[in-house]
């Protein structure tokens, strides 16, 4: 799993500098009563994940290579992710990865981000957050057709996914800072005491004697 999810941001980086290749109009919005939904995809492929990205307004390009196929994509919110074709016989896949990985925030330890990202986590269950060997922040949804997957469903999944990437910049890469409280600090010996000093003895005020009586001072 651990190999595959390295080979899935490999691909993704590759991707992230390829060369843009033409893009098709973007329609939408998506039409949730369109009967095309409840058709049953036998395979992922371009053949069928495309008309589904088009269909929910989404822009892509392919890239990857013709055993590795994968696409770029820009949501129509705006946000950008990558499919990554897997379990491959020919042009028909059984899997696609669903991702979008960004460049860790600037300024943030490595050990709030994933307090972040763990809280991030536990907020939301349709999609799987991580950071990278690399320490880059990345998002995740991974789905499988191995007997085949409803159109509809695709593209629902593709939508709610770019509400994830929105949710996650907002709430781990674009989380303000918790400015951490100042250290105590621990007065040294050549520093002034803060604390209150002792009151001298008064002279005047009467001295108690062994047997328990008091008696004038002096005496």
């Amino acid at each position: 799993m651990r190999a595959r999810r390295s080979r899935g941001l490999a691909a993704l980086a590759l991707l992230a500098s390829a060369p843009a290749a033409a893009q098709p109009p973007a329609a939408g919005p998506f039409n949730a009563t369109a009967p095309e939904n409840r058709q049953v995809l036998p395979a992922f492929s371009y053949a069928t994940v495309e008309p589904v990205l088009a269909q929910i307004g989404a822009r892509y390009e392919r890239a990857g290579t013709d055993a590795q196929p994968a696409l770029t994509l820009t949501f129509i919110n705006g946000r950008r992710a990558a499919i990554l074709f897997g379990s491959c016989l020919g042009s028909s896949c059984r899997a696609i990865s669903i991702q979008a990985v960004w460049n860790a925030p600037p300024g943030v330890a490595a050990a709030q981000l994933a307090n972040a990202v763990a809280g991030f986590n536990q907020r939301y269950a349709f999609s799987r957050a991580f950071i990278a060997a690399d320490g880059r922040p990345s998002l995740q949804r991974y789905l499988t057709a191995d007997f085949g997957f409803i159109r509809g469903n695709l593209a629902v999944n593709l939508i709610v996914f770019a509400g994830q990437i929105d949710r996650f910049v907002t709430e781990v890469i674009q989380a303000p800072l918790q400015a951490a409280p100042p250290a105590a600090t621990t007065p040294s010996s050549g520093a002034p005491s803060t604390a209150a000093p002792t009151p001298a003895a008064n002279p005047a005020a009467p001295r108690r004697r062994p047997d328990g009586s008091e008696g004038a001072s002096g005496s």
